[in-house]
């Protein structure tokens, strides 16, 4: 659904004020991010990479502190890591 003309226009008059209002936040808009030019699988196996990590250094952690607790969370999150990978992979093979 295409936005009208006059809704065009007003949003072009909205956009220029905040231009002239307030000039650092309105570049801070129109800047993209760094993750737009990733793309979803990227950032998926980034944050599998990053889980992963987290959970190495909380079985780290809870060995050096003797923390019982810390071990199996860490272990439970790295097998959680490799169960969850093993499920994308079924799901991509049933589509």
């Amino acid at each position: 659904m295409a936005l009208a003309d006059h809704e065009k226009r007003e949003l072009d008059e909205i956009e220029q004020r905040l231009f002239d209002d307030d000039p650092k936040f309105a570049a801070k808009l129109t800047k993209p991010s760094v993750l737009v030019f990733l793309s979803r699988k990227t950032l998926l196996v980034l944050g599998v990479i990053a889980v992963y990590l987290g959970a190495l250094l909380a079985v780290v952690a809870g060995v050096t502190w003797s923390s019982v607790a810390l071990v199996v969370l860490g272990a439970l999150l790295g097998t959680g890591v490799f169960a969850g990978l093993i499920v994308l992979a079924w799901r991509g093979r049933r589509k």
